[in-house]
């Protein structure tokens, strides 16, 4: 299959669900569609514009009540990244930065700080963990024929300086198999790089006294468990490890990857378990929001998510063919994204 055929077929996916088409031809190097919406014409030409806008497609679609919409689509895409998503990951970039270094130094320490170099080994590591994650959904989206937007990283002024970052699906999902390499994609990659920061950053990090005022200490998954006992030596009574900036940055991100792979609803470890077992996800998913609500005995955070599963949804909606087979490579993905999961999971993330 040539290049253009791919686009083709690419564009057709784009369109069956919203159109029939009725008519095809090709007018110079575009290609031209006749076709009849399937429901409500001007929500589906709105859907329609916004998949071609995000793919990268210049098009022209005229679509009037009552008429055969008309569509003609240059089938070479053309790559162009918003300004909004690249002002947005600017500004990550910065609070990424700054922000922590400004929430942990003493008064009038902070500028004497970042001209340490305090804050880059954070951001570069946070930011790493984010992008790669985020682009895990991209890359896969692609291949798949799964519309979506590019990262819109997001800044804020929290102990890390971001609330991470999230991509639009501009198109349904065709089958479970493209429902777990979309899902699992992201955060495997990203679990992968927070790994390697954790590895690289805990033998840095440094023992202090435990006093009154730096009692909080974090809480361990199993897998931070296990390189914290390889890395670093046992703690000597009354001591504990104040964790590096690339260290912490890679615990943030395995709580992170735990978050998004809770199995609930549309979260990504929603759409791996629909992807596994689309007829007990509803019943394993409301299994792991009681879940969630026992664990808020251990972190309250806990139940915050489990309140955004009651506002959301637990259930999860089928795909456009849920009796296409996963094959076995979706299936070996989604296994260790589980597994991920559960070496990930810290229960008690702050502990006083």
């Amino acid at each position: 299959m040539s290049k253009e055929e791919r686009e083709l077929h690419n564009i057709s996916r784009l369109l069956a669900d919203l159109y029939a088409v009725d008519a095809m031809y090709r007018q110079g190097p575009e290609f031209v569609f006749s076709m009849t919406s399937r429901a409500d014409p001007e929500r589906t030409a709105y859907l329609l514009n916004e998949r071609l806008r995000t793919s990268g497609y210049h098009f022209d679609l005229k679509a009037r009540p009552g008429e055969s919409a008309l569509l003609t689509i240059d089938p070479k895409r053309h790559v162009r990244i918003p300004l909004v998503n690249i002002v947005l990951f600017v500004a990550t970039l910065l609070t990424t930065y700054l922000v922590p270094v400004y929430m942990t130094s003493p008064q009038g320490e902070f500028w004497s700080r970042l001209q340490q170099g305090a804050g880059l080994e954070f951001m570069a590591a946070m930011m790493s963990i984010l992008f790669v994650h985020e682009m895990g959904h991209y890359v896969a989206g692609r291949r798949r024929g799964i519309v979506t937007s590019w990262p819109y990283f997001l800044p804020a002024p929290n102990l890390i300086g971001t609330f991470g970052a999230i991509i639009k699906s501009k198109s349904p999902f065709w089958n479970r198999r493209d429902l777990i390499e979309v899902g699992a994609w992201g955060p495997v990659a990203g679990w992968i790089v927070a790994l390697g920061w954790l590895i690289y950053g805990l033998p840095k990090s440094t023992l202090v006294a435990m006093t009154g005022e730096n009692a909080l200490r974090l809480g361990d998954s199993v897998i931070m468990k296990a390189l914290s006992s390889a890395l670093m030596a046992s703690p000597p009574a009354g001591y504990d490890y104040m964790l590096s900036e690339a260290a912490f940055a890679g615990w943030v991100g395995l709580l992170v990857t735990a978050i998004n792979l809770l199995p609930v609803g549309q979260l990504d470890g929603g759409h791996i378990l629909y992807g596994l077992a689309p007829k007990r996800q509803r019943l394993l998913g409301w299994a792991a929001w009681i879940g969630l609500a026992l664990l808020g005995l251990k972190w309250e955070g806990w139940w915050l998510f489990a309140a955004f599963g009651l506002i959301f949804g637990v259930s999860h909606p089928p795909t456009l063919d849920d009796h296409h087979p996963i094959g076995r490579s979706a299936l070996a993905l989604g296994v260790v994204a589980l597994i991920i999961f559960a070496l990930s999971l810290t229960p008690a993330p702050f502990q006083f």
